[in-house]
């Protein structure tokens, strides 16, 4: 009986903020600021992304754009156990649909 790899040992899960034009980055930081003053402290300047790297060549298996760094945060968790206990085929079946790097 042979073992199984986990994604983990090919994969892993960073977060990142999203690369933006300089205007839409501008515009970010204008509402960010707004938001604040207005005493909404939920909206992100940077809009975060969890990423799933290969560690051989560093390319990108995965990306998610997500709202908020809670919700990015949360979703960073949820991805790294996937990798720790699923096999890379088992991971790229489960995340398939949420890819947003096609």
């Amino acid at each position: 009986m042979t073992e199984e790899t986990h994604a983990s040992a090919d994969y892993e899960a960073r977060l990142e903020a999203v690369e933006a034009s300089p205007l839409k980055a501008a515009g970010r930081w204008v509402v960010a600021l707004a938001s604040a003053t207005l005493g909404d402290g939920e909206f992100e300047a940077n809009e975060p992304q969890v990423v799933v790297h290969s560690r051989v060549d560093d390319s990108v298996l995965l990306s998610i754009h997500t709202a908020s760094l809670e919700e990015a945060e949360r979703l960073i968790v949820q991805i790294r156990e996937d990798l720790e206990s699923m096999t890379i085929e088992e991971f790229k079946d489960e995340w398939e649909a949420a890819n947003d790097n096609r």
